[in-house]
């Protein structure tokens, strides 16, 4: 089983931005906590003049994805995300809002940084999931860092390679094998 960091291209495709910025109170809503019953589509524009790809940059911790990445993958994320459509001029997007939020890692054997208290997490070094409870689990973020990256199944990127989907990143973080 493999476990991949899910990120986007931001140097090859154009990304959105909200045409009116969002606050940092905005931007740390997105925390695995539900928006849906309060979500207002957000209006975006493109940043420059450059192809849009299949998951266009928005925040790190915020995917995006257009309509034809979230018909292929929907069936995979479902149940672990909530679909919120944006406003768009250039084409259909929703933000994938995680709200899947596990206690997955087995601590005995990541390494990490901690803050001065000892006690929160500042940074990962290694992750070390416990297979069991990631195991089905196609998206989801960890709740020691509910405000980063999300996290991806083997099956979830393979999906969207083999669809030749653009724009993804992944970062391969965890082998149960190794």
């Amino acid at each position: 089983m493999k476990i991949w960091h899910l990120d986007f291209e931001l140097d090859e495709y154009d990304n959105l931005i909200p045409v009116k910025e969002l606050s940092i109170d905005e931007i740390q809503s997105f925390n695995g906590s539900s928006k849906k019953e309060r979500w207002e589509p957000i209006a975006v524009k493109k940043i420059e003049d450059k192809v849009l790809s299949n998951a266009p940059g928005f925040y790190s911790h915020i995917p995006v994805f257009d309509k034809k990445t979230l018909d292929i993958v929907k069936d995979l994320i479902e149940n672990n995300v909530e679909i919120l459509p944006l406003r768009s001029p250039v084409g259909e997007f929703y933000v994938i809002n995680v709200t899947e939020v596990l206690s997955g890692i087995d601590y005995d054997k990541a390494e990490f940084k901690t803050f001065r208290d000892g006690k929160r997490i500042m940074r990962f070094i290694k992750y070390e999931f416990i297979e069991d409870v990631v195991r089905g689990k196609h998206i989801f973020k960890i709740v020691d860092e509910p405000l980063r990256k999300p996290f991806v199944s083997d099956e979830f990127m393979l999906k969207v390679e083999s669809n030749n989907l653009k724009g993804f990143k992944f970062e391969l973080v965890w082998d149960s094998e190794n």
